[in-house]
């Protein structure tokens, strides 16, 4: 973990300051030490680490893949990078997402940027930013060495779930080396009161498809020299084991591998950036495990991701501050589903599936960004990207090269030839734009304006997912509604234009109080959503049941508030300091074609929470939540309602700097609740039958969870 100690040594290269220049975006949070600590403590899914940010919530996947959403945009249409790096999930359910490759004990810093983004934060995406940083080189002080590490382990009832972590640090003054790993094992959780569907050979309240086993190892190779610091970082992941409650497929293996290359540089004239970076993923799901009774079914992925960035800072003046950069990234997929047996006619033989066929995704981008201090109270910034994204994919067959008939209708000879006989190859040509005024007339107040234009290009499975048998196609989903998707090789990308306001009241010193908004407006032309696939043999679409739907642009709308805000209580005699905090988020999304709701929208939410700071070592929480009931529903995924609910939180830590211990309860009173972006509970049943699972059931929030953690450095 980061700790003061770790700061005094971190290395020379200090972060370039230009005289005038303002503070971050007020609509940016990054979260490091002990605002991590007593989060990491709850979860090991990095994902959750930023739900205490008004704005953000998360699409529920794996115990350790979690997709973060901003206003109502996630997956995809959120960029995250984790130490720069851009990846993706290489899973036509998107289960490997990019957050599940960084364990939360190797994070130092996470930076989130819920209104409008910087162009020179990245591209290809519509909404806001995520970054995570791992811990950073340490190094010694001059002419000294340095052995130093942490060792640490946690505990939840509920699933017994079990971590344990490891960090080690040798290093002198000009070269640090380091290593951590985190393996994690919990068993499937169980909900709130009384949980309907039991069976299958799991017990009553028991939540399928909900056990996982991961472990993230990082070694990592550090130089420095003046003004100069060479970083090398080498990860490797392996999951045998992850349940998805909320699709068909659980992941019965992860391996991914992958090496960052950095160079930071201070010059006379500002600092310069420069990275590589690989990642190769093989993955592989099936879903005869567990409580689920369909036969099996194995499917691969592979993937590689080369990328480069090159990324120069320039103090034009005192009230003048420059970005200028390049990015290139090349992505290759193949999806396929070997057969089951080779008969020729059975359910899944004597072909091997190809789902996607040498699939490639290549991205460059070219960025520039000014900003400019006219006056104490005055700046603003400005900045546009530009980018080519070309997307390509082989030939493709189904099981068997002809087309099933009665019950087992397939239409696998007929989508290929479809499919086939397309032109493969895409080029886009996209552009982002953000331009933006903040104004800070006293050490009380800052506001913030602006507009942003964001693209992003379909993804691979978007544009060649092609079999509408629905067998096929209800494995190639990413949103776990339950429903089959087929792919359209001509969409275009969507353009999100947004229009933001951000305030920022407190004292002059930030310490006794403080209240944030952030109203926000965002309509996105070509909006990639779904419309009933009616060439599927399921067609037509029937409403309570799963669908074979398809990927179609469309326009949207998305609008909503962000509040925030704490203020100190006091201070009482044996008793500390109290604060109190608070969140509240609110969005709206609408299909402004079809003047229906958008899917998969959190809907109106908010936290409360009594602090007590008692000494220098004790932090003690009471947390109640708050969500409404999820009405506005997607209708052509046949959305699934979700009640409104209250859940109650009680958590204390204590850290002396070498000792670290966190304990508390989550959902004190053993709340009965499903999650409004839970999609839709397939954890058990016959799951390769598209309507095998019971339509109507939403995946339930974890019940009464005890944790305890404890950490020594040394």
């Amino acid at each position: 973990m980061l700790s003061e100690a770790y700061a005094q040594v971190s290395p020379r290269i200090d972060t370039l300051t230009v005289t005038g220049i303002q503070e971050a975006p007020l609509t940016q949070t990054t979260l490091s030490g002990s605002q991590l600590d007593q989060q990491r403590a709850m979860t090991n899914n990095t994902a959750a680490l930023i739900l205490n940010i008004p704005g953000v919530s998360m699409y529920t996947g794996g115990g350790v893949s979690g997709l973060p959403v901003i206003h109502g945009l996630g997956d995809d249409r959120v960029r995250t990078k984790v130490d720069g790096l851009d990846l993706l999930s290489s899973c036509p359910n998107h289960m490997n997402s990019p957050l599940s490759y960084i364990s939360p004990s190797n994070i130092a810093s996470v930076k989130v940027i819920t209104g409008l983004s910087p162009v020179s934060s990245g591209g290809d995406s519509l909404g806001g930013v995520v970054s995570v940083q791992s811990l950073p080189p340490v190094f010694a002080n001059k002419g000294e060495s340095l052995q130093q590490g942490e060792i640490g382990a946690s505990y939840s009832s509920n699933g017994s779930a079990i971590s344990g972590n490891l960090n080690l640090t040798a290093a002198g003054d000009e070269f640090s080396a380091n290593y951590t790993v985190n393996s994690t094992k919990a068993g499937n959780y169980t909900a709130g009161g009384n949980f309907k569907p039991a069976g299958n050979g799991i017990s009553p309240s028991t939540v399928g498809a909900t056990k996982y086993i991961a472990t993230n190892q990082q070694l990592s190779l550090a130089w420095q020299k003046d003004n100069h610091l060479v970083e090398f970082k080498a990860g490797y992941q392996f999951i045998p084991f992850e349940g998805y409650a909320n699709q068909r497929m659980d992941m019965t293996k992860n391996i991914a591998a992958q090496f960052n290359l950095k160079y930071t540089g201070k010059y006379d004239w500002g600092t310069l950036e420069a990275q590589a970076y690989n990642q190769m993923v093989n993955h592989q799901m099936d879903d005869n495990v567990g409580a689920r009774t369909s036969p099996a079914m194995p499917m691969l992925t592979s993937s590689s991701t080369n990328g480069a960035i090159i990324k120069g800072t320039l103090p034009i003046s005192e009230t003048q501050l420059a970005r200028v950069g390049t990015e290139w990234q090349g992505y290759k997929l193949n999806d396929w589903w070997p057969p089951t047996s080779s008969k020729p006619n059975g359910m899944m033989s004597p072909n091997t599936f190809e789902n996607i066929s040498n699939g490639t995704r290549d991205r460059l981008a070219l960025f520039g960004e000014l900003e400019q201090q006219w006056s104490k109270e005055w700046m603003s910034l400005g900045g546009v990207r530009v980018e080519q994204v070309a997307a390509n994919a082989g030939d493709v067959q189904g099981y068997s090269n002809a087309n099933g008939m009665g019950m087992m209708k397939t239409n696998y000879l007929r989508d290929a030839n479809a499919f086939n006989a397309q032109k493969h190859q895409q080029t886009d040509y996209n552009w982002d734009l953000t331009a933006l005024s903040r104004y800070k007339p006293d050490n009380n107040q800052n506001y913030e304006a602006g507009y942003s234009r964001k693209t992003r290009s379909p993804n691979l499975y978007e544009r060649y997912s092609w079999s509408t048998s629905p067998m096929s196609a209800i494995m190639n989903n990413f949103v776990g509604d339950g429903n089959g998707y087929v792919g359209s090789v001509t969409l275009a990308p969507e353009v999100a234009n947004t229009v933001s306001l951000a305030s920022d009241w407190h004292d002059a010193n930030k310490e006794f109080w403080g209240f944030k908004t952030n109203p926000y407006y965002t309509y996105v032309s070509n909006y990639i959503d779904a419309i009933c696939n009616t060439s599927s043999s399921t067609a037509p679409c029937k409403s309570n049941q799963f669908n074979v739907l398809k990927y179609a642009n469309q326009d949207a709308q998305l609008y909503g508030l962000d509040l925030s805000g704490n203020v100190m209580l006091g201070k009482l005699p044996q008793l500390g300091q109290f604060q109190m905090t608070g969140i509240a988020s609110y969005t709206r999304g609408q299909n402004v074609t079809t003047g229906g709701n958008l899917y998969n929208i959190m809907p109106l939410n908010g936290k409360v929470g009594f602090v007590q700071y008692l000494g220098a070592n004790w932090t003690n929480t009471v947390e109640g939540q708050f969500v409404a009931a999820k009405t506005n529903l997607n209708a052509v995924r046949n959305e699934i309602a979700t009640g409104g609910y209250s859940l109650y939180n009680l958590r204390a830590s204590y850290d002396d700097k070498k000792y670290r211990v966190n304990f508390g309860i989550e959902n004190l009173l053993n709340k009965l609740y499903a999650l409004p972006q839970g999609g839709a509970y397939l954890g058990q049943g016959n799951t390769m039958s598209m309507n095998g699972v019971a339509w109507g059931t939403g995946v339930a929030g974890m019940g009464r969870t005890i944790y305890i953690s404890a950490n020594m450095k040394f």
